[in-house]
């Protein structure tokens, strides 16, 4: 390795994110792409519904949507653990338990978790301004 391509190769480590930024970026597109989603529907939808907009009005749903977000991403996380999966199990019916399912359900509940978590802090930023 010669000098230039040695100078080119720790340019390019410091330019390029690390492996762990890239997947801390991909698992966060999603509640990302959601929280935009949500955060530019709701003034359509307060617009339809009361007639006009208010910054209030829009700082309380916000607030509303995200901790309704926080308590279904606990309901999720704990759809899946073994206690409550055997109740599951005995009065519904359902899949046994499995260590697979729970980690499935664990990471989807952190991604509405994320979403919920962004959605309040949209709002108080708001409600700061």
């Amino acid at each position: 390795m010669d000098v230039s391509s040695a100078v080119f190769y720790n340019d390019f480590k410091t330019r390029f994110p690390s492996k762990r930024f890239k997947r801390l970026l991909i698992y966060l597109k999603a509640p990302l792409i959601a929280t935009c989603i949500i955060t530019l529907l709701d003034p359509i939808t307060i617009r339809s519904v009361f007639g006009s907009t208010s910054k209030n009005d829009l700082i309380l749903v916000l607030l509303l949507e995200g901790g309704v977000g926080l308590i279904a991403s606990s309901a999720i996380a704990l759809s899946s653990t073994p206690s409550i999966s055997k109740v599951g199990e005995m009065t519904l019916g359902t899949a046994p338990w499995s260590r697979d399912g729970e980690k499935n359900a664990e990471r989807v509940a952190s991604k509405w978790v994320v979403a919920s978590t962004l959605l309040i802090l949209i709002g108080f930023v708001l409600s700061a301004t």
